[in-house]
């Protein structure tokens, strides 16, 4: 079993494991060719009113009501479609412009009427973003982390008025639960515009009412296992903490939507404004676990008066309204799980080279609908500009160069967390004892082989984890030497989706060494 050059290629019957801790079923739709990214999706709306976009705007200020509509799509036709205007900053930052926000909801007149297999899609303008990249790799991002909303981008043509593009984004409800957990009765919530604090206020209703929406089972009316989790993430001592909360709250999920917020300094969110973030009571499993939602200004866009490049990853000046935060920081298991999540992000997919890579892949894709964009909100050239540079909008109004925010903020929070997560290293730990080399073909149909080299000796691990880190497949090696290795992952029964592969091998004397990477099957 042992020598350095020795090549292994492990090979295993696939088994799901529907085991109680996981939490995720999702199931293949049609929905898929939807959010196909690598296509300009092109939307023909023709609205039924004729003054259409002022009464819409007069429907914006009164609440949710729409306008019905036809929607051209591919050469389907689907009529008797809401339309209404979206967003709260994002309207009335582009109110002054035809190129607001919109939500299509395909049931509001046929109440069975689906597209594509889902029911509501938003339209977003960009608003504060140049780039038009800024929610689609926040999202992008999220979805290896999370459930997370799809999105892709679209033009919008309506009443004959070619509108631009679109950053095109799915829509958090009864349909997108289904994709992803196994049931989707539980209740959940939507963070209200003037933010949630998710701090215990006692057991009546009525305070949590004014901070979040139940946007489903709105006719029970039953808030009373949300208030029971606020309570225990709120009182629970600290030594029960971590296990009592555990059973209310999806931790690991808490850890990761957190991480994501300060990584990218997305601050429109739970972390900085209160806002932009459902929570689902997943009844599965009896845990409330966090959905991201309007991540448009990620990525520095939204400063929340704090430095987006400096802001310290573990002391923000509202820690003490963020309850789940601060008792997560306060438990040294959780603070270290918070902190290495942070450290995957700027080590990974919000690493300068990768996302040099990824805006470089959008330029060249947007370039041409951007410059035949004649209603967008800034000049193409400023498009062009910030992607590396910091540019002036508004009045005086900076948005960082997402580059420039990426080296910024990424040196800034290495330097932090070589304090922070200084004691981790060791002797914990082996460092440098696996080297990942490539996992192919990613997307993935029905396997994937893994490469990867071993400079240590000592148990051997390999784990499949879904977005909610449930582990769906692993394969383990008592004695696995130094050398390289090929490992298959049967993913034929695994449904579409992000997935996190983890090698770990743990020596004779209990050090362990961790190396991962995201993957996708797509079927």
């Amino acid at each position: 079993m042992k020598g350095s050059a020795m090549k292994r290629v492990l090979f295993s019957s696939f088994l799901l494991l529907l085991a109680a801790g996981s939490a995720l079923a999702q199931t293949a739709d049609s929905s898929a060719a939807l959010f196909d990214d690598s296509v300009m999706h092109e939307f023909r709306i023709t609205v039924y009113e004729e003054n259409w976009q002022d009464t819409l705007a007069v429907y914006f200020q009164r609440g949710d009501e729409s306008l019905p509509a036809r929607v051209e799509y591919g050469g389907l036709v689907f009529d008797s479609v809401g339309i209404r205007y979206k967003g709260n900053s994002s309207y009335m930052q582009s109110r002054g412009t035809p190129k607001k926000p919109f939500k299509i909801e395909f049931d509001e007149y046929r109440g069975k009427q689906t597209f594509f297999g889902v029911k509501t899609l938003n339209f977003s303008n960009a608003v504060k973003d140049p780039t038009f990249m800024r929610e689609k790799l926040a999202y992008d991002m999220l979805r290896t982390l999370m459930p997370s909303p799809r999105c892709a981008y679209a033009t919008l043509t309506v009443n004959g008025m070619a509108l631009g593009v679109y950053t095109m984004v799915e829509q958090v409800d009864k349909t997108f639960l289904k994709r992803h957990f196994t049931t989707n009765d539980g209740n959940l919530y939507k963070a209200g515009d003037n933010g949630a604090s998710l701090e215990y206020r006692g057991e009546d209703s009525t305070p949590y009412k004014n901070e979040l929406e139940l946007k489903t089972n709105e006719k029970a009316d039953d808030w009373s296992r949300l208030i029971t989790m606020l309570r225990i993430v709120g009182t629970s001592s600290a030594g029960t903490f971590q296990t009592e909360a555990g059973n209310v709250l999806h931790l690991d999920n808490s850890a990761r939507i957190l991480a994501f917020n300060m990584a990218v300094s997305n601050f429109d969110s739970y972390t900085g404004s209160g806002r932009n973030f459902y929570l689902y009571d997943n009844v599965d499993d009896g845990r409330f676990v966090f959905i991201p939602w309007d991540a448009n200004e990620a990525f520095g866009a939204y400063t929340n008066n704090w430095n987006i490049f400096t802001q310290d990853v573990t002391a923000p000046n509202n820690l003490q309204r963020r309850p789940i935060l601060r008792r997560m920081l306060e438990n040294d298991e959780l603070r270290a799980l918070y902190l290495r999540y942070i450290r995957a992000i700027i080590r990974g997919p919000a690493a300068l080279d990768s996302l040099r890579a990824r805006t470089d892949h959008w330029k060249q894709f947007l370039a041409p609908h951007v410059q035949a964009d004649q209603y967008k909100l800034y000049t193409y050239q400023q498009f062009v500009d910030n992607i590396e540079k910091d540019v002036l909008i508004g009045i005086n109004q900076p948005v960082p160069g997402l580059l420039r925010f990426a080296q910024l903020r990424n040196e800034s929070i290495e330097t932090q967390l070589g304090g922070y997560l200084a004691v981790e290293g060791a002797p914990g730990t082996l460092p440098d004892a696996i080297e990942l080399a490539a996992l192919y073909p990613n997307p993935a149909v029905t396997h994937s082989t893994l490469s990867f080299t071993l400079r240590g000796e000592g148990s051997l691990s390999v784990l499949v984890r879904n977005v909610l880190g449930a582990e769906v497949w692993r394969y383990d090696v008592a004695d696995g030497a130094r050398g390289s290795y090929a490992v298959l992952l049967p993913v034929s029964a695994l449904p579409s989706g992000a997935y996190h592969c983890e090698v770990q091998l743990r020596s004779a004397g209990g050090l362990v060494a961790t190396k991962s990477l995201t993957f996708t099957v797509a079927h």
